[in-house]
């Protein structure tokens, strides 16, 4: 038989690969502080089901102030880069899923925003911050989820 061939019981007794799934904390926005003369802002997440757990990280200040802004609900005048992009994806009929945390390459955190298009499922890299932002813009807030690996 060559590599290629396989009987009908050869594929049954294979077992399927399982792909591990990371266990996935929901956080909610507790707290921005910046401390001067850090040239960042520490966005605190916290998590509103037991255990309980935090996690913190270090965001850009005008990515600081975006969330701070919608968290806040305080208006603008001006739209901001985070609210235009939010605006975009509405009107073009794109849902924000969930904005995941799912790691740390090099030292700095990694994520992800899972978007639902017209066309299907879209899931996009991204900072943290980036991903907060449009999940706290999105209509009803969509969640976000933090690695439980890396929470407190």
């Amino acid at each position: 038989m060559s590599n290629e061939e396989h009987t009908e019981e050869d594929l049954e007794a294979t077992p399927a690969p399982v792909e591990k799934m990371a266990d996935y904390a929901v956080m909610m926005v507790s707290s921005i502080h910046v401390d001067l003369p850090d040239t960042f802002a520490l966005l605190s997440l916290q998590e509103h089901e037991s255990p309980f757990r935090a996690f913190q990280l270090p965001v850009g200040l005008a990515d600081g102030a975006a969330i701070a802004a919608i968290t806040e609900d305080r208006g603008a005048l001006r739209p901001s880069t985070q609210d235009l992009f939010a605006l975009a994806l509405k009107r073009t009929g794109v849902d924000v899923i969930a904005a995941r945390i799912t790691g740390m390459v090099n030292g700095n955190y990694v994520a992800e925003v899972d978007l639902l298009a017209p066309s299907g499922r879209v899931v996009l890299e991204c900072r943290p911050s980036d991903a907060i932002n449009l999940a706290l813009r999105h209509p009803g807030r969509a969640p976000i989820l933090v690695d439980a690996m890396l929470c407190d």
